[in-house]
């Protein structure tokens, strides 16, 4: 049983899910970012080296299944993401 938010919709959460998790040891997200993270052609890279779409795109399949989407960060030691998806 699990209960919270959804980091990309805030969309209030509660029950048993199956979850995917992605996690890595790179630089972390500055909390500035994550607020505006899953916009829609929102990026932080040089013109020409990305479009902005990856997180929204994902955001969006993971709603599409009725899947919310938790995001832990913390600038100098890592990101992880989490998608939950419902069970019963």
């Amino acid at each position: 049983q699990l209960k919270g938010g959804c980091s990309c919709c805030q969309k209030h959460f509660e029950g048993n899910f199956v979850e995917i998790r992605v996690s890595d040891n790179g630089s972390g997200i500055d909390p500035v970012v994550v607020k505006r993270i899953f916009e829609p052609f929102y990026t932080t890279k040089e013109v020409g080296e990305g479009t902005g779409l990856g997180l929204s795109v994902i955001a969006g399949i993971v709603h599409n299944a009725n899947g919310y989407i938790l995001l832990e960060s913390e600038v100098g030691v890592g990101t992880t993401f989490r998608m939950l998806f419902a069970y019963q």
